[in-house]
């Protein structure tokens, strides 16, 4: 089955494990023939500087990849509104079975009213990653999406589409609130892990070289947390969380980038008792997981709170509308409480309690949370729309 995935909508490079890497790239491992269209662009949020050329090329696992040029040279406008030339060709060349298009809120899309025409067989559907928190923050953008865009685009776009994609319960809603798509059209597709790269198998082992890197007891409760941290993401608050209950057996180990508005608050709060590691490749962040005993996330969302899940591991994380996708079988805490004190508590009570804590991970095993592993969400795919 011919497969393409659009992905034009930002940036695309072959280093990244987003949700635009990971879907191709399991349809690929499924058998599939599959093509991905991108622009030339190749670091998220950079319309400048780094580009690859335009054309045809094949990626390690035998994807073919097609980078596109811009409609414009203005990095700017690119950001708000990204356009590329030659898409509709580029789609009616590969001649799809199935057409995934990820993001809704694009001009280009316009083209594939024609595209469904020339192929009445095609299935298309579309995901959405915007919602309420990260696509209506300026004048700007609420005027693209509730007035331009909804008029403009979605009402072609939903005549044509098999489904379309949330990626949490709040981006559901935000298709049918801000763009007006009829719900019954609206499903839930889950983001999730690369368990090709998780080396499930290896939980132990990985566990133990994590801890013995870091010089961390195998009795020690570790709590893990992290990546892109910023005064939202709250981590700063959960160290001195760690630190306030003055427990030789309690760490907390950060990894990813600290801002610089940040970096004062965790420069006051270094102690035995936090490990910080910078950075880490995202095929690493799972055995950091796996060396966890709690794995915190207390601010808003990313897509590390699904492969926290995936992981198995006991989780915590902030109780957000929308967002409660994540609870699957109890295997996690959703958390009312953003101070210290809460989470001094929350952490004070899981390891004060074995037989709680001892639930929580039992719960955290099952096998229900299988369906955030990227293997069975490219399988859902085919499934919602009768090709598997």
């Amino acid at each position: 089955m011919k497969i393409v995935h659009i992905c034009i909508s930002a940036p695309w490079g072959e280093k990244y494990a987003y949700q635009e890497n990971l879907l191709p790239h399991y349809h690929r491992l499924m058998g599939h023939d599959v093509t991905i269209i991108a622009p030339v662009f190749t670091t998220i949020g950079n319309y400048s500087d780094k580009k690859d050329p335009v054309g045809e090329s094949f990626l390690n696992d035998g994807s073919k990849l097609i980078r596109l040029a811009p409609q414009v040279n203005n990095s700017v406008l690119l950001a708000h509104v990204p356009l590329v030339k030659g898409l509709q060709s580029a789609i009616t060349a590969e001649k799809p079975d199935l057409l995934f298009v990820h993001d809704v809120a694009c001009f280009n899309y316009r083209c594939l009213t024609a595209v469904k025409k020339l192929f009445p067989n095609l299935k298309i559907v579309f995901d959405n990653h915007g919602d309420f928190i990260n696509s209506l923050h300026s004048p700007i953008t609420k005027f693209l999406h509730k007035i331009i865009y909804r008029i403009t685009i979605i009402p072609r776009l939903i005549k044509i589409s098999d489904i379309f994609y949330g990626v949490t319960p709040s981006r559901c809603v935000f298709l049918n609130k801000v763009y007006g798509i009829p719900n019954d059209k609206i499903s839930l597709l889950v983001m999730g892990a690369d368990d090709e790269k998780m080396n499930i198998e290896q939980r132990e082992e990985q566990r133990c070289s994590v801890r013995k890197r870091y010089n961390i007891s195998p009795d020690d409760f570790l709590v893990v947390s992290g990546g892109k941290i910023d005064k939202l993401k709250n981590i700063h608050v959960l160290a001195h969380a760690v630190n306030s209950l003055n427990l030789s057996n309690v760490k907390l180990l950060v990894f990813g980038k600290i801002n610089e508005e940040m970096r004062p608050f965790f420069d006051a709060e270094k102690s035995s008792n936090i490990i910080e590691i910078g950075w880490v490749n995202s095929d690493k962040v799972y055995e950091l997981f796996f060396a966890a005993d709690l794995v915190i996330f207390p601010g808003l969302h990313s897509v590390l709170w699904e492969q926290a899940v995936a992981s198995k591991v006991p989780c915590a994380f902030s109780k957000l509308e929308g967002f409660e996708h994540v609870q699957v079988n109890n295997n996690c805490i959703l958390m009312e409480g953003k101070d210290s004190n809460y989470y001094a508590n929350l952490i004070k009570k899981l390891t004060h309690n074995k037989e709680a804590y001892s639930q929580l991970k039992a719960n955290a095993a099952s096998s229900q949370l299988d369906k955030f592993y990227y293997s069975n969400i490219a399988q859902q795919v085919l499934k919602d729309v009768g090709l598997a």
